[in-house]
């Protein structure tokens, strides 16, 4: 139902939400996803997940075809750093970000306190000492490939191609940038969550799914991590947060068809 001219009630079981006018993409999002769910008592925020694997995951090297990514709360071993779906809700994505995370620690294992100090970067730089001048080039690689995702049986990105999420600035870390001068402490970072990709169309994700994440590779590549560091892959997805969805989009969907 319609009230005055920029707005509309949306029903919800502790009484009607006002929506306001959906002057960006992510309000017209999220007015979507309240008209959705308010009605079945469930709430939707702004949030993200974050997803790493790391790419050495033993003192031995390792060979990279691809690189899967688990997303569920549940699922294999949680790094500290990361933000996983709970099994009870849904998460609407509106944009993606990847990033290399890398920092001191031991080759596999880096303990919860090094992980949490890890630096996030948009490239392969070889003057930090996680990727190194050797995996500079070989992470190149990894920027040929391509992003996937499927969700039990349905390929919902075929192949998103990586070098998308692909960012060198005119600042960067371990660079010298004038005579006589010291190595840059930071490589720059020129907007929010620099590395990010609008996704259209929106994905929104169940935590009762099978959900699948994963970059190939255009072939496979030797990579050895240098000493006493470790890198990531790393999966920002921001969007909305569907608290207590899961059930009730699996409901939705029956209805549907």
């Amino acid at each position: 139902m319609r009230t005055g001219r920029y707005n509309s009630r949306i029903k919800a079981q502790g009484g009607d939400i006002l929506a306001a006018k959906a002057f960006s993409r992510k309000q017209a999002v999220f007015n979507e996803k309240a008209a959705q769910y308010a009605g079945q008592g469930v709430i939707t925020t702004p949030g993200y997940l974050r997803l790493e694997t790391l790419l050495q995951s033993g003192a031995t090297a390792t060979s990279l075809s691809t690189i899967a990514f688990n997303t569920l709360d549940t699922s294999g071993t949680k790094q500290p750093t990361e933000r996983r779906l709970k099994l009870s809700d849904t998460f609407t994505v509106t944009g993606i970000s990847f990033y290399l995370g890398g920092g001191s620690g031991t080759i596999g294992a880096p303990s919860a306190t090094e992980q949490a100090q890890e630096l996030l970067h948009t490239f392969p730089n070889q003057q930090v000492t996680a990727i190194g001048a050797t995996n500079a080039t070989v992470l190149e690689a990894l920027y040929n490939g391509f992003l996937s995702l499927r969700v039990d049986t349905t390929t919902f990105l075929d192949s998103l191609p990586m070098r998308a999420f692909y960012r060198v600035g005119d600042v960067q870390q371990g660079t010298v940038t004038a005579t006589g001068g010291t190595a840059t402490n930071k490589s720059g970072w020129y907007s929010s969550m620099y590395g990010r990709n609008e996704l259209l169309p929106t994905i929104e994700l169940n935590g009762q799914a099978n959900i699948e994440w994963s970059i190939t590779l255009p072939t496979t590549v030797a990579y050895t991590q240098p000493p006493s560091t470790f890198l990531n892959a790393v999966i920002v997805l921001d969007g909305f947060l569907n608290q207590g969805a899961a059930t009730v989009q699996r409901q939705v969907q029956r209805r549907l068809r």
